[in-house]
């Protein structure tokens, strides 16, 4: 270990020692003191690429059934529910945290402003995206509900019935059996129809050395990632092809499509490019039970 990461320690040490154990709780913590989204905000992963976004809407339409709503499990803001909402009869936002699904609820309603009283067809940025949309006033709708939950999959199926699901930056965050629930989750909402399409965190290096990458520098840590710490997030993983493989094996899942990616965070600290990260993303659909066993 170099000194400049061993330097990293003491905070890691002491932001720990405050975290709150229950993970619902942190996540509140953590959304309670955004007062901004998006580039130039304080939430580390909103870099609101156009770039980003364009090529996730692009997978996602040549690979999901349109057909079918969309599910964004982890939705945060609900920046990327908003994204896919035009391309699908309904889009759902879940999350665990209560205060990101508040936070989900008012973008939207921001965004969605402009649109009163006005004849256009097209809901806001739809033009970036694409030409044509399902709907001039796309659904779009929040809750709260944590995915990793036993059984989650299943009441949002009666709810919903079957779905396409868009995961972004979750499961890296997750313990094994936490991504074993949530893949569980998934398979069950997916059915025999939807899509699962999920672009995670995979870099290729130590916690430190990520945190290095991020740009903490001794006890200098960037406000965005600080914010993480002190809320006392769950720490970030690798998961990239192999831990796809052990959570969607072959016999279970069908691997329709997978890669190297870039995750678009914000700037790090004022003045500087905002970060991309290295990801890694798979499309998967659920092979039928009786098949699988």
């Amino acid at each position: 270990m170099s000194w400049r990461r061993a330097l990293l320690i003491p905070t890691l040490i002491r932001t720990g020692l405050s975290a709150p154990r229950d993970r619902s709780t942190a996540w509140d913590r953590y959304w309670r003191g955004i007062r901004q989204t998006g580039p130039g905000g304080e939430v580390l992963w909103d870099g609101d690429s156009a770039e980003e976004r364009a090529w996730v809407l692009g997978l996602a339409r040549r690979t999901m059934d349109a057909t079918l709503p969309v599910v964004d499990v982890g939705c945060g803001n609900g920046r990327y529910t908003r994204a896919l909402s035009p391309w699908f009869p309904a889009a759902y936002g879940v999350d665990v945290s209560a205060q990101a699904v508040a936070h989900a609820e008012r973008e939207t309603r921001a965004e969605h402003e402009p649109l009163a009283g006005s004849t256009s067809t097209a809901p806001p940025r739809a033009a970036e995206d694409a030409a044509e949309t399902t709907s001039a006033r796309p659904r779009v709708s929040f809750r709260v509900l944590d995915m990793t939950e036993t059984g989650a999959g299943e009441r949002m199926r009666a709810e919903v019935g079957c779905a396409n699901v868009f995961v972004r930056g979750l499961f890296h965050i997750l313990d094994a059996a936490q991504r074993s629930r949530l893949a569980e989750s998934c398979r069950a909402l997916v059915g025999e129809r939807g899509a699962l399409l999920l672009v995670e965190t995979d870099f290729p290096g130590s916690p430190l050395s990520y945190l290095d990458y991020l740009g903490a520098r001794g006890s200098d840590y960037p406000t965005p990632l600080l914010r993480c710490l002190e809320a006392g997030l769950p720490k970030p993983a690798r998961f990239g092809a192999r831990e796809v493989t052990r959570h969607f094996p072959e016999g279970s899942w069908e691997h329709v499509e997978s890669g190297g990616a870039e995750l678009h965070a914000i700037a790090m600290r004022p003045g500087q490019r905002p970060r991309s990260i290295p990801a890694f993303f798979a499309v998967l659909r659920a092979r039928p039970r009786e098949l699988s066993r």
